[in-house]
């Protein structure tokens, strides 16, 4: 088996794989390359600080885009959402030979599954917005800190 060097421009194509997706496997598959090359190369990149940055960037920017369109869809999943639970009821009120309770119990735990996880990524938005207000005040105070000393140092 002949092993290939590969390019940097490979390799910037495996990690931005890697941080669009965050799987190993699935970034190996798309890029042609064994699981433990892309593992290599993700590990030797989050030795430097600028990836560490550009994944969480990238992820907290993916969550802010899934967050807002599910924002933008709230009303027809409302709405489907009580379309499905007024024919759950029906079903289970007059239950027929076409009736099957697993699959009502299937559909009802996808929608509850479904809701939790949307209340956590609504969870996760307001955590970084926290996050990134406390860093914003904590750079603030650091510069009137730096401001009094320097207007110390001056008097």
């Amino acid at each position: 088996m002949t092993r290939t060097k590969l390019t940097d421009k490979q390799k910037k194509k495996i990690i931005a794989d890697y941080m669009e997706n965050g799987n190993y496997r699935e970034t190996a598959r798309i890029n042609s390359v064994a699981v433990d090359t892309v593992r290599r190369i993700i590990l030797k990149s989050k030795d430097n600080k600028d990836f560490v940055k550009k994944s969480t960037e990238k992820k907290e920017e993916n969550t802010k885009d899934i967050l807002e369109y599910m924002d933008n869809i709230a009303e027809k999943q409302k709405k489907i959402i009580d379309l499905s639970l007024e024919v759950l009821e029906q079903k289970l009120s007059n239950p027929d030979l076409f009736t099957n309770i697993r699959d009502v119990a299937i559909v009802y735990g996808t929608i509850f599954d479904k809701s939790l996880k949307y209340k956590e990524m609504k969870l996760r938005e307001e955590e970084l917005k926290y996050k990134n207000t406390t860093t914003q005040e904590t750079l603030d105070k650091l510069d009137d800190l730096l401001e009094a000393q320097k207007n110390a140092y001056m008097d």
